[in-house]
């Protein structure tokens, strides 16, 4: 199945002058994040080249962020989310329908693979970050959620 969806996206772009968008909406909205995991591989196999690029290329605008959102997230969804939750504090205030959103959705799902990565990368603990960017109940509750700082 997985070669399957790999040579449908591959005559769908690139091999394709233009693009049937049609064809990666379905793959991507209705295959699971393992499964395009492994189309991304039998892609790489078949074609030698990656989804990633073969989306930047082939696509553009939000269906391009659309997809490759979809992608990493199937790829390594910890990183993902820490990558998303860096962004909604960084600069003059702080994105807390992001911040909100994400640690609320990912608490019990997640979080601690999510707090691991966000370490790894930005070398700095999520719940510091966090504590930094927030006051008053509004840091408790986000923080309680969180849970402790390791």
């Amino acid at each position: 199945m997985a070669a399957k969806d790999a040579k449908a996206l591959y005559k769908a772009g690139e091999k394709k002058l233009g693009t049937d968008e049609k064809v990666f909406v379905k793959i991507f909205s209705e295959r699971s994040g393992a499964h395009l995991l492994a189309v991304n591989t039998c892609y790489h196999d078949m074609y030698g080249g990656s989804l990633k690029k073969v989306i930047k290329k082939e696509t553009s605008g939000l269906f391009e962020l659309a997809l490759l959102t979809i992608l990493q997230c199937a790829e390594n969804p910890a990183k993902y989310f820490a990558k998303v939750l860096y962004k909604s504090m960084q600069g003059l205030g702080t994105n807390d329908t992001t911040l909100i959103r994400v640690i609320v959705t990912r608490t019990e799902i997640d979080m601690q693979y999510i707090k691991a990565e966000y370490h790894k990368k930005y070398k700095k603990s999520l719940n510091d970050a966090v504590h930094s960017e927030t006051s008053g109940h509004y840091r408790t509750f986000l923080l309680s959620l969180l849970g402790p700082n390791h």
